[in-house]
């Protein structure tokens, strides 16, 4: 796998699937129609969200979808992926559906993009058989734009059959490292995704992603058909974050936890853990006024 610069400053990965690889037959998208329109990708990112330029990278996802190609984007969080797939939605004639497995994320952008005057809603398990009613209806009218949904939704046989009679302009993946088994979060669900999308007639797809490594960007790339030209890994350095680590024997952890935060000045810190049973243990040895467990959030 080799790497090669490209203009305008992001990195494209050159991958090829081995002989049996998972991978190694990739089936065509339906062919995508290129945009013509006479308001600019640049002039919507003006006028609909209010910035004057694009941020490294986000130019050229935006573009080689709007040629009809499919993309692979490989941004830090917060260096604006989701504006490569919400831009588009604007431009394009069909749905975009996005796949994403976190409801706090789905509900925050739909609230920004109502305020955008954008008509975008979500199918999860937290909506009512009339919410959910009302959503396909927005959907098979043609009035939607986005339609943001867990991986697990594409089990639903009724909901596939309506995809079925809707034109998708643009199938966006975020968190795909979720497709590779090399990724640190490999979901089982996310490898039908590239399936699904063919059996729908996307006409392009969009994966996201802020962790991916070689192997698991020509994972990606193989399993959604991404063109090199169209891998655009902007890198993971922030240089708003400074990490460092302190080495503690695993029967001190806790303590050492606890002192950490009382020697913090007031305000707050995020205590990441891998399993909820682990937070639910550490919020239950620490002082109410040091540390408290967040809700946590399924799809």
């Amino acid at each position: 796998m080799n790497l090669v610069q490209t203009p305008n400053e992001v990195r494209a990965f050159r991958f090829r699937s081995e002989p049996g690889s998972l991978f190694n037959q990739v089936r065509e998208f339906r062919p995508a129609t290129v945009v013509r329109v006479t308001a600019t990708a640049a002039e919507v990112l003006s006028s609909r969200f209010g910035y004057p330029t694009f941020r490294p990278g986000q130019e050229q996802v935006v573009y080689s979808l709007l040629a009809g190609r499919s993309a692979l984007a490989v941004f830090p969080t917060g260096a604006g992926k989701s504006l490569c797939y919400q831009l588009p939605a604007l431009m394009l004639d069909g749905v975009t559906v996005v796949v994403s497995p976190l409801i706090a994320l789905m509900k925050d952008q739909i609230d920004l993009l109502a305020r955008q005057g954008v008509d975008a809603a979500r199918l999860d398990s937290s909506l009512d058989a009339n919410e959910v009613r009302g959503v396909s209806d927005r959907l098979r009218d043609g009035s939607l734009k986005l339609l943001y949904v867990a991986p697990e939704r594409f089990n639903n046989e009724r909901f596939l059959a309506q995809l079925g009679q809707t034109k998708i302009a643009l199938f966006a993946v975020d968190e795909a490292h979720c497709i590779s088994e090399w990724g640190h979060n490999f979901r089982p669900d996310y490898l039908k995704l590239a399936a699904r999308a063919r059996e729908l007639g996307a006409e392009r797809v969009l994966a996201l992603t802020a962790t991916a490594t070689p192997a698991v960007v020509k994972d990606i790339c193989a399993g959604f058909g991404i063109e090199e030209r169209d891998s655009v890994v902007t890198g993971f350095y922030r240089p708003n974050l400074t990490l460092l680590t302190t080495p503690v024997r695993a029967q001190e952890r806790d303590q050492a936890l606890i002192d950490r935060l009382r020697e913090r000045a007031p305000g707050s810190t995020i205590v990441y853990v891998t399993l909820q049973r682990t937070a639910e243990r550490v919020a239950g040895c620490s002082p109410p006024r040091v540390c408290r467990r967040a809700p946590t959030t399924l799809a």
